[in-house]
């Protein structure tokens, strides 16, 4: 889990809060390769935040009301009631980013959802070891995203142009479908599969 000051603030110019929780499950061979891999997350915002999907926690019963934003007009249009049916109402009602789909709002032609099952997909055969190579060698050190050949971030096009054309044409093939960032304020996905490998319990399959 990760906490995180953001995204943006709301059109009083009061801060948006969030918090981020990424699980990942995966099933792995005798020598750690993944099989099998699903990943989610479950992203929460204070309720000043102009995206309608967004889960909201305005906070702990009994305390004061944060500012509440309006979906349509992205106008703040009162305070939150902190009551303890409100809250437990808002707590019952949070979806992870695989559940919100399509209406998660990324600003890409596929949404988060998509996304993922790209990487997931990409991910299967590798050991967790060979995940981070690939991570530390193919994204961004800013912001945790695939590189890019359109990135005008200095250092991300120092380091694409020092990949070889095969390793430029493999890297094309994983933002063809996903180009969001896998560790930044929005979670630790790579962190998640670790964490998945480390807490990993055998199973044997005996055949008759």
């Amino acid at each position: 889990m990760n906490f995180r000051v953001g995204p943006g603030k709301d059109s009083k110019d009061v801060q948006v809060y969030s918090f981020n929780y990424v699980t990942a499950d995966a099933s792995f061979d005798a020598d750690g390769r993944i099989l099998n891999l699903y990943v989610d997350g479950l992203e929460v915002s204070t309720p000043n935040y102009d995206g309608e999907s967004m889960p909201h926690f305005s906070g702990w019963p009994g305390t004061e009301g944060y500012n509440v934003t309006d979906h349509e007009t992205l106008e703040v249009s009162g305070v939150s009631d902190n009551t303890e049916e409100a809250i437990a109402q808002e707590v019952n009602n949070w979806d992870t980013k695989r559940e919100r789909g399509d209406h998660y709002g990324m600003n890409y032609d596929k949404d988060w959802h998509k996304q993922m099952d790209h990487f997931q997909e990409f991910f299967k055969g590798k050991t967790v070891a060979e995940i981070e190579e690939w991570f530390t060698k193919y994204t961004s050190d800013v912001n945790g995203r695939p590189l890019r050949e359109d990135s005008e971030v200095e250092e991300d096009q120092v380091k694409f142009a020092s990949l070889t054309e095969d390793e430029k044409t493999e890297l094309a093939d994983v933002v063809s479908g996903a180009t969001f960032s896998l560790k930044d304020g929005h979670g630790d996905i790579i962190g998640a599969i670790k964490d998945a490998y480390e807490n990993r319990v055998e199973v044997t399959i005996t055949l008759n």
